[in-house]
């Protein structure tokens, strides 16, 4: 069989692996019943793909697959699960299918296609940090190079990183931060102003308010809510992708644990939000003592 196929539009692509499964690859006990049943398969997931049920065609294709093993059949299950977002899994079996028809026709144009995905992958992997100040207009440094102000977002390589946020008349402050794959960080940043006696001097050699220990537990506070606002609301997306359609049960294992487990550290650091914010508020009234 060749390549040419997977290119047609559903319909030829229908006969074509029809006329396929009749001819090779059939069960040495009962071939018919083989080639009956791919056939039967795949004519389901065609139709499924065609109605826009992704995840309900991957399944039928990969009971075809099952019955009676055809190259055609990897390519579908790479598109339908290109049409879910699930990248990894569709460029797996794009390769799946270079492997099983080595001398593809398509080969350069699956290979470009792979290629195109991985790029998407890496860039969809990259956490999006959203920086924002009080007061608005401050100058944000990633790593020692301008990037914009506040309010600024945008995406960032995974890894460590150290943020910085300055304002002519306050306080420069930073951040060391550890970003991993696909979870955004959100800060909220307070700025503190320079004491009266250091208005003509640089901010970086200002000395800091009274109330500088307050600021700090206003900050912390701020953060923990953002953080606990931020997981609360990834938790429901896992929730609502989990009861939106069928899943694969490892899938629905993932978006069960992810929902549960971010469930449970928005609860964490919206007690440490708590504690942050009475901790300021006891500041508050102690540092203006002195």
């Amino acid at each position: 069989m060749t390549t040419r196929h997977r290119r047609m539009s559903f319909p030829a692509l229908l006969v074509a692996l029809l006329l396929a499964l009749g001819g090779t690859g059939a069960s040495a006990s009962d071939p018919g019943a083989a080639r009956a049943a791919a056939r039967k398969h795949f004519e389901r997931g065609t139709t499924l793909y065609q109605e826009g049920h992704y995840a309900e065609a991957a399944a039928a294709f990969e009971a075809a697959y099952q019955t009676l093993a055809n190259g055609v059949v990897l390519y579908n299950l790479g598109q339908c699960y290109e049409k879910l977002g699930d990248l990894q899994r569709a460029m797996g079996y794009y390769r799946d299918y270079l492997r099983m028809v080595p001398n593809a026709e398509d080969r350069p144009l699956v290979e470009s296609l792979i290629t195109r995905l991985e790029k998407r992958y890496e860039e969809e992997r990259r956490p999006q940090v959203t920086l924002s100040s009080e007061p608005t207009g401050a100058r944000v440094q990633v790593d020692g190079k301008a990037r914009g102000v506040t309010p600024w977002r945008d995406r960032l390589e995974v890894g460590p990183h150290q943020l910085e946020v300055t304002r002519e008349g306050y306080q420069p402050l930073r951040r060391d931060v550890e970003l991993r794959p696909g979870e955004p960080l959100k800060l909220q940043l307070m700025l503190t102003p320079l004491s009266k006696s250091a208005g003509g001097i640089d901010s970086h050699l200002g000395q800091p308010r009274k109330r500088v220990w307050t600021w700090v537990a206003a900050g912390a506070a701020g953060v923990a809510a953002a953080g606990a606002v931020t997981l609360g609301l990834l938790a429901r997306s896992d929730s609502r992708e989990l009861l939106a359609r069928p899943h694969e049960r490892a899938e629905a294992q993932r978006l069960h644990d992810s929902a549960l487990g971010r469930a449970r550290a928005s609860n964490v650091l919206t007690g440490t939000a708590g504690v942050a914010l009475l901790a300021g508020t006891a500041l508050f009234f102690f540092e203006g003592s002195f």
